[in-house]
């Protein structure tokens, strides 16, 4: 089951400053989270990120999971190159009642990071073998990729980034969500609005939104 948890604003602690490390980052860093990194050591990809305060950074020399104790994570992600380590680490977090990963051991961790198609930072696509074959699902990846960048246009991204700020324009006018629910569709099908996003023009777009609002009673 693949799963699309909302880790917005939320703490998640990526134990681990190697290339590892780096992969789980780069995913985080679309979620809207706060990313803690801890490690002894880092590579450079990951100090450009602490000195852009995309991430924030601990640099630690780790013989246990003790240092936890000092976080309330929602999640913690354990890459180190030491699987003892890191069985200690997803140990301390299920105790934290936290989501715990390790990158070596798929069997002891809460969930499996899927090899993830990105779009625009706007559509996330997963191709999961539920940790039985990282390999395969990167390679089934690739493959996927092509098509879903041909079939996902820069229209259907522009019509995601309207319903988004249309839900949360709803939210301060309209109280029940089977009005929402109406409201968001009319938006989408609305001829002026297509147009608009047929020539890439959001802003107008969003302001044809608010004169729809504007007009229901």
């Amino acid at each position: 089951m693949i799963v699309d948890l909302n880790l917005g604003g939320n703490l998640v602690i990526v134990v681990g400053g190697g290339n590892e490390g780096l992969k789980k980052v780069n995913t985080l860093l679309t979620q809207d989270c706060k990313i803690l990194l801890v490690s002894d050591a880092t590579n450079r990809q990951i100090q450009n990120y602490v000195k852009q305060k995309k991430i924030a950074f601990k640099k630690m020399r780790l013989e246990n999971a003790n240092f936890l104790k000092k976080y309330k994570p929602f999640m913690v992600l354990a890459t180190t190159d030491d699987k003892e380590l890191n069985r200690k680490i997803v140990q301390q977090a299920k105790a934290m009642r936290c989501y715990a990963y390790a990158a070596d051991d798929p069997e002891v961790s809460d969930f499996a990071f899927g090899s993830v198609i990105n779009i625009d930072d706007t559509v996330q696509i997963a191709v999961s073998t539920g940790g039985r074959s990282p390999a395969m699902a990167r390679k089934l990846k690739l493959q996927a990729e092509q098509i879903f960048r041909k079939v996902i246009k820069k229209e259907d991204i522009y019509h995601i980034k309207l319903q988004d700020f249309a839900r949360r324009a709803a939210k301060t006018k309209i109280a029940t969500f089977p009005e929402r629910k109406k409201f968001l569709y009319s938006v989408m099908n609305d001829n002026h609005i297509k147009q608009l996003i047929q020539v890439g023009n959001l802003k107008k777009a969003q302001k044809r939104v608010m004169e729809i609002l504007g007009d229901m009673k």
